[in-house]
């Protein structure tokens, strides 16, 4: 079993980085289909292929991690995302969850070997493809509605960094049923994520202030205990300096007088 673990490891550091790029041919891949707008119907056929693809790819990548566990059952619980896009199948309307979850996987393979980091990486990482990917989608259902105020990728990008940051000034909304269900999961996960971010930040900065206040009080046990030393130091000097005093060169002639 522990041969089985090992080469279970082996592969996912392995195949990390390969999967990773995966992952991002897949964003260009769904970001390039948005923009290109079926002007070259060609193109579509093929960046679809490649979808089908990479989907593949990942589900035989999952199978394989599944076949070689030793505990399929807490295997699934671990790789609850992975097992997601496995289910989730390459269709259009799907497309913005798969790319999320497909980059999402990639960030937790590249940086789970990195503990430190992780944690920032993973926050870092996740609000920029929020923003990207809702950006995305909202432009391909806002442009061709009628009474849309968004006409470009550029406005879209602009909506959905006001409304993930919950300022929200208002000059561009959406007024499909497919661009507000974008802009229901940015706002709820973008607070959420600038909750975290909050959390996390509070969290360090009472890190740093504990440890300031640590090194204070272990500055004043040093400092009281210089103190105390330099006080035994002056009543030794005291002492030494009573004692010269009885054996000066008078005292000494007065005491071979008095033999």
């Amino acid at each position: 079993m522990a041969d089985i673990a090992t080469r279970r490891v082996h592969w996912e550091r392995a195949t990390a980085m390969p999967f990773t790029a995966l992952a991002l041919a897949f964003l260009v891949s769904y970001v390039w289909q948005v923009l290109d707008h079926g002007r070259t119907p060609e193109l579509d056929g093929w960046l679809t292929r490649v979808d089908i693809l990479i989907w593949v790819l990942f589900s035989a990548d999952f199978l394989l991690r599944l076949r070689i566990s030793t505990d399929r059952r807490r295997f699934l619980r671990h790789n609850w995302l992975d097992l997601s896009i496995v289910l989730v199948p390459p269709l259009r309307p799907l497309r913005l969850l798969r790319a999320a979850l497909l980059i999402i996987d990639a960030v937790d393979r590249h940086t789970r070997f990195q503990a430190r980091m992780r944690l920032a990486v993973f926050v870092g990482v996740s609000s920029v493809l929020l923003v990207l990917l809702c950006s995305v989608a909202v432009f391909d259902a806002e442009r061709d509605a009628p009474g849309a105020n968004i006409h470009s990728l550029g406005e879209a990008a602009w909506w959905s960094v006001v409304s993930v940051t919950t300022v929200g000034y208002g000059d561009f909304h959406p007024v499909t049923v497919t661009g507000r269900l974008v802009a229901v999961v940015l706002m709820t996960v973008g607070i959420g994520l600038i909750s975290f971010t909050i959390g996390a930040v509070t969290s360090w900065v009472i890190d740093k202030l504990r440890i300031v206040d640590e090194s204070v009080e272990r500055a004043d046990r040093d400092l009281e205990e210089l103190v105390g030393e330099v006080r035994s130091l002056r009543a030794e000097l005291a002492q030494l300096r009573a004692e010269l005093r009885h054996t000066t060169p008078e005292g000494v002639c007065e005491l071979g007088k008095s033999r």
